[in-house]
């Protein structure tokens, strides 16, 4: 075994140990715990059809349970769909290369829930106006379902960084799909658009 694996799996004894003592579940990447009852919280105010400000109000509050919530493949789709949603609106942290890293190990999605998992993930990270956006999104311009184009073509425009002129340009020149065409043109006047 190698250092790296042995780290690995130090790592993952600690967890189950910590998992088994009852200890509050971690977000993952964020490192700080998750405590059950704020968890639970934040659960059930993603179940409610709340409006904008309460998503504004959670990512605010309770950055660290949405990660979670969005990472726990045993939470409801819709939920995770939410709780990735509402953290278009968290600021600074941990928020970023989460997001950052779920658009990555979701790409290229292998289902439904993957490809609607990482829609929510890719906007929230345009709303954030990441620094990596173009290099974390732009690959998404290729994927093979037209709701995931269209998606990444939202975030690029959000984001607003005239890097991402170029893949929208490459993109636009070989989109068939009418939708996905309007929104990379859109964001297009985002991103050329003088400051």
């Amino acid at each position: 075994m190698t250092g790296a694996s042995i780290h690995v799996v130090t790592l993952l004894l600690a967890a189950l140990a910590a998992a088994d003592a009852g200890s509050p579940a971690r977000a993952p990447g964020v490192g700080a715990a998750v405590k059950p009852s704020v968890r639970t919280e934040v659960e059930a105010a993603l179940t409610k059809s709340g409006a904008v400000g309460e998503l504004s109000r959670l990512a605010a509050t309770s950055p660290g349970p949405l990660m979670a919530i969005a990472s726990d493949q045993a939470a409801p789709e819709t939920v995770r769909a939410r709780a990735l949603a509402a953290l278009a609106y968290a600021r600074g942290g941990k928020v970023q290369p989460f997001l950052e890293n779920f658009v990555v190990a979701r790409t290229p999605p292998l289902d439904a829930t993957d490809r609607l998992l990482l829609r929510r993930a890719a906007v929230a990270l345009g709303w954030q106006g990441d620094a990596r956006l173009v290099e974390v999104v732009a690959p998404l311009l290729e994927n093979a379902d037209a709701d995931v184009r269209l998606d990444a073509a939202v975030a690029l425009g959000l984001g607003r960084t005239r890097d991402a002129e170029v893949p929208l340009r490459a993109r636009l020149t070989t989109e068939t799909d009418a939708a996905v065409r309007r929104q990379i043109e859109a964001s297009l006047k985002s991103v050329t658009a003088p400051r």
